[in-house]
């Protein structure tokens, strides 16, 4: 039988197994006695089913499935979940029936470069670190004997790089567009994620309480995947976002006592209209999150300092801000140098060419 201890407010359980006649234990912390017994009811009913629990036959994709419900399921968003829910599929699709004390180092690396050879480098890149992850703590609650996976590597197809933000005159003609039109609800919320720079999941669970009209704020602190509302991405996307008079008159004017949620629409719909002004005003195609994208580059072109558009944002810090959008920096950098250059010459001190002819 299992035992439990408590390790502060944690409960470590610990269950005995034999393998080749020698007994051995195999122990696990969990944050609630619940996951400790979930976990000891799994391990006890493998040994009455006659599965090793030291290099265990249960197949890869169970294993995974049950990895990522105990381990992620209650820690990260719906919507990254259901991208586990899509990893989950490929492994079953390639990984079909193989046990996890027969995967090996190369087999795993073959598999994973067949899925990638439809899938890009970036969704590899996802998969792969996905799978360490589970098979880190396969090894270290004994399912698998040996590291076969830290040598894994991402192998997809290399996808040239397009831009998906609006150039500063598509933003301002988008931005104008919507100004002066009827809005729908799809329309708001493009309008709402181009000026404020939300992730579309934060726009859609905005309520009318999260809106402070006198003060021209919106207060982000949580996001919608679905019909699910919960936390946003993490703790730096709980922010202040200050908005325009026109934007606020706008959602005050859309304000309705039946529903405390400002949009009623889905991710899908936005995506619609989205692709529909588009095609009207006949600008680059971009994706939803690509409003976001043209909301922090029109600032860093127009000049805001990248320490506000990064908080803006809701980013960690600014390294990412800088990575994501180095492209501005390089062009804000060689405007700052021409208007650099500029200034220096007109000052009176600095000798000026004579003409000699």
């Amino acid at each position: 039988m299992a035992s439990f201890e408590k390790r502060g407010k944690r409960t470590r359980v610990v269950v005995s197994v034999m393998q080749s006649g020698v007994r051995r234990k195999v122990s696990k912390t969990f944050d609630t006695k619940k996951k400790a017994k979930d976990w000891a009811i799994m391990m006890e009913a493998d040994k009455l089913q006659n599965r090793s629990i030291i290099a265990s036959s249960m197949t890869f994709a169970d294993y995974f499935k049950m990895w990522m419900e105990t381990y992620k399921k209650n820690d990260i968003r719906p919507s990254t979940y259901n991208t586990y829910i899509s990893t989950l599929r490929h492994i079953k699709e390639s990984f079909d029936g193989i046990t996890l004390e027969n995967l090996t180092y190369s087999l795993l690396q073959s598999r994973l470069d067949t899925i990638g050879k439809t899938l890009s480098k970036g969704t590899m890149t996802l998969i792969v670190s996905r799978i360490k992850a589970c098979l880190k703590d396969a090894l270290y609650d004994k399912y698998i004997l040996d590291d076969i996976f830290t040598r894994l590597k991402p192998h997809g197809i290399e996808r040239s790089k397009k831009t998906n933000a609006l150039s500063v005159t598509e933003f301002e003609k988008l931005q104008d567009y919507l100004y002066h039109s009827k809005l729908d609800k799809a329309s708001l919320a493009i309008l709402v994620a181009l000026e404020t720079g939300m992730r579309i999941g934060e726009v859609l669970a905005l309520q009318y309480k999260d809106v402070s009209i006198p003060f021209n704020n919106i207060h982000v602190n949580k996001s919608r995947s679905g019909n699910i509302v919960g936390k946003p991405k993490n703790k730096n996307s709980v922010r202040d976002i200050k908005i325009t008079n026109e934007l606020a008159n706008i959602i005050s004017n859309e304000k309705n006592n039946s529903t405390e949620f400002i949009f009623n629409c889905r991710r899908q719909t936005v995506r619609n209209r989205l692709d529909s002004l588009i095609s009207k005003l006949d600008l680059q195609p971009i994706t939803i999150h690509g409003l976001r994208h043209s909301h922090a580059s029109y600032l860093l072109y127009k000049g805001v300092s990248i320490n506000y558009v990064s908080a803006r944002l809701g980013h960690a810090n600014t390294s990412i801000t800088q990575k994501v959008y180095a492209h501005m920096l390089k062009e804000e950098k060689t405007r700052e140098q021409d208007k650099t250059i500029e200034i220096l010459s007109v000052s009176p001190n600095v000798p000026k060419a004579i003409n000699k002819y």
